[in-house]
Order: structure tokens, then sequence, then C-alpha cells
């Protein structure tokens, strides 16, 4: 085994392990999470929290370009060739991308929020003060640049641990507005806490490690000059972005466009099923977060050998680890979800199988995103997210039309299973 071989394997193995580990336990996390929220709010309520969150996510979405994607993979050429200097200069400009781009989505999500509202199915008087509590935590949307630092410098134990005690503030907060009774103000309050303590801690512990590395003086960089030092990178960034918004906005306009065609309940039965599923995907996240680091210096070294192979392995591990969890949970799923979150929500077994199963879909090819972006296949990316957003647009409303909310459940199994055929032969082509 070569020392460069050694190292690529410690590397994989310490981050994975806090990265998985942290996702066990914050998935443990929500879905106690879930259940107290459900049990505390019922359908309905549930649905107008899914619908609130959900808006201001597509706002966010659509108009704030998250740079850490290209950041990352731009910083480990500065870093191979020694320019700290440049490197300032990339983080700074991520800064001002990041701070830019969150004051643009919270206003105008504050300033849409009258007129949006009721069209979603919320209440006209109280639908509009729920989105600007929920879009205050914008303004501070540091996250994306402090995890391309921190990943860059191989700190995912950092993150996890933030993620952790993240997850559990929202817990812990969780369970006394359940024991106190509280009503639904409570529950945004809750979310909004939990998004400035995961955006603020994560942007203060990367800005310690950078200065523990020498690197100091980012704020006093001139940002402005990486965009013409790294020629490219905001092709880069706005085609992996771009990927992002379409897969990201069709994960959440399904629940508005379900809020304006039918209720908050069944928008409630639906968001249980999809956070369930939401779950299942994120156990994969580690995996495609502590890879794509990887996969960078793998192809930009020309191991292209080990490139593949490494593709290759993760890619039949997940599908098999998840296979072998989610078949007992699909049989029994209608007396899990009784037994977890109550008699009202029975009626989402159908919702919550199919969702499943579009999760197992996605999270086997979850590999190939990072992959093809290591390869500079970013268009390639975006191409097939697009087709893969259009079957999903096109397939939405009559789906719903025919079946309701197992409608909509459908058309995301759709999504996904066209999205992942589409990565997996464009990858195929794309090495030769």
């Amino acid at each position: 085994m070569t020392g460069a071989t050694s190292s690529l394997r410690a590397r994989l193995a310490r981050n994975l392990s806090w990265t998985f580990a942290s996702q066990v336990i914050i998935s443990a996390g929500a879905v106690i999470t879930l259940f107290i929220t459900a049990r505390a709010l019922g359908p309905a309520n549930l649905g107008i929290l899914a619908l609130v969150e959900s808006f201001v996510r597509v706002v966010d979405l659509i108009l704030r370009i998250e740079p850490w994607q290209a950041v990352m993979r731009y910083a480990i050429q500065a870093q191979n060739r020694g320019d700290d200097a440049g490197f300032l200069r990339l983080i700074k400009l991520s800064i001002l991308i990041d701070a830019v781009g969150g004051v643009v989505a919270a206003l105008a999500c504050m300033i849409l929020a009258g007129f949006v509202a009721p069209l979603i199915g919320l209440d006209p008087g109280t639908g509009p003060h729920y989105i600007y509590l929920t879009a205050f935590a914008l303004f501070f949307s540091f996250r994306p640049t402090a995890t391309a630092v921190l990943r860059v410098f191989d700190r995912f134990d950092v993150l996890a641990k933030i993620d952790m005690a993240s997850a559990l503030i929202r817990l812990i907060l969780t369970v006394i507005a359940w024991q106190a009774g509280m009503g639904l103000w409570a529950f945004f309050v809750i979310l909004l806490v939990q998004n400035l303590s995961d955006r603020l801690l994560c942007f203060g512990f990367a800005m310690r490690e950078m200065r523990r590395r020498g690197h100091r003086g980012v704020f006093a960089a001139n940002g402005i000059s990486a965009i013409r030092e790294n020629p490219g990178i905001l092709r880069f960034m706005w085609n992996s972005n771009f990927n992002v918004i379409l897969r990201q906005s069709a994960n959440r306009f399904d629940v508005l466009v379900l809020g304006a065609m039918l209720n908050p309940a069944a928008v409630g039965m639906y968001q249980l099923g999809k956070r369930v599923m939401n779950r299942v995907v994120k156990l994969a996240g580690p995996v495609r977060q502590t890879i794509y680091p990887e996969l960078a210096r793998l192809w930009e070294q020309g191991k292209v050998a080990r490139f593949n192979r490494l593709i290759v392995i993760v890619s039949v591990s997940i599908l098999a680890l998840q296979l072998v969890v989610a078949i007992p949970v699909m049989l029994n799923i209608e007396r899990i979800i009784e037994i977890v979150f109550g008699a009202d929500f029975v009626g989402a077994g159908t919702v919550m199988n199919i969702l499943l199963m579009s999760s197992i879909i996605f999270a086997a090819g979850v590999a190939l995103n990072p992959a093809l972006l290591s390869m500079g296949k970013d268009g390639l990316l975006v191409l097939v997210t697009v087709v893969s957003t259009l079957l999903f647009a096109l397939s939405f409303l009559p789906m719903v039309h025919l079946f309701g909310v197992e409608g909509a459940a459908l058309s995301n199994l759709i999504f996904n299973l066209s999205w992942t055929i589409g990565c997996a032969f464009g990858f195929q082509r794309a090495r030769g």
C-alpha cells in the first residue's frame, strides 16, 4: 500500500466516521423531534409549519447562490500551488456572496409574505407573520462559507459536532414546548433559534480554524480579485447551484402546490412522509460530503482508476445498507406510524412507502453528484436535473388530481429515478 493510498483511506475513514456518526445521531434526534411535533400539532398545524418552511426555503434557493462547492474546488487548487493570498481572496468572495444573497432572500420573503400566504393555504392574518419570523434567519446565511472552509481543512468533526448540537437544541426546545402546551408560534420560534445557532456557530468556528492555520486577514482581502484569478469559477458556481436550485425547489414546491390544491392537513400527511424520506437521504449525505474533496484531489492528480473504484464501492455499499434497513420498515409501515406518530397519521402509510423507495433510489446514486462536479461536468449535471425537473413538473398536477397525496409522492419517485439514471448514464459516458 502506497503512502498516498494509506493517507487517502485514513482521511476517508476519519471524516466518514465523524459525519456518519453525527448523521445517525441527528437523524434519530430529528425523528424524535418530528414525533413530538406531530403529536403536539396534529396534521393541520404540521402542514402550516411545512408550508412556511418550504416557502422560505424556495425563495432562499432561488435568490441566494451557495458558493461552497466552487470555493472548495478552487481552494484546493490554491492550496496545491501554495497560494495563501489567493486562498484568502476566495474565502472573502464566498463571504460576500453569502452576505448579499442572505439579505436579498430575507427581504424578498418578507415583501412577498402577504401576497403568497393565502395562495398556498395559509391564514391571511397569521401566515405572513410566520413567514417574517422564519425568514429572519436568512440575514445570517454564512453556513456555506463555513462549510467550505472546514471541509477544505478536513475538519468534518467540527461540522459534525455543530450539527449534533443544533439538532439537540431543537429537540430540547420541542420537548419543552410540547410539555408546556405551547401553540404553533412556539414551534416557529424553535425553528428560528435552530437556524440562527447553526449558521452563526459554523461561521465562528470556521474563522477560528483559519486563524489557527495561519490564514489571517480574510476580511481585508480583495474578494472580487478571486473572480479574475480563477477563470470559470462563476460558471461552476452557477451550474453547481442551478442543479441544487432545481432539485431542492422540486423538493419544496410540491409542498406549496399541495397546500394550494388541497389543505394544510393533507400537507401534514405528506410532510410526515417527506421528513422520514429526507432522513434516509441525509444518512447518505456524509458520504457525498466526505468523498467530494477526495474525488476532486484524485481527478486533479489524474488517478482515474482509483477515482472510478471509489464511486462504485460507495454506490453499491449505500444501496445494500439501505435495503437491509428499509425493507422491514416498509412491510410494517402503518403499524410503525400508529405507534410513533399517532392514529391521526395512519393514512400516511402509502405515501411514506413511496417516498422511502424514492429516497433509496436517490441515495444509491448520491456519489454521482460530486463525481461529475470533480470531473468538471457541471453542465451535464445541470442538464440531467433540468430533464428530471421537467418530468416531475409535468407529472405532478395529473398525479395529484388522480391519486391525491399519493400522487405527489409518485411524482417525487419519478424525479429521483430519472435523476439517478441520467447521472449514471452521464458518468459512464464521461469516463469513457
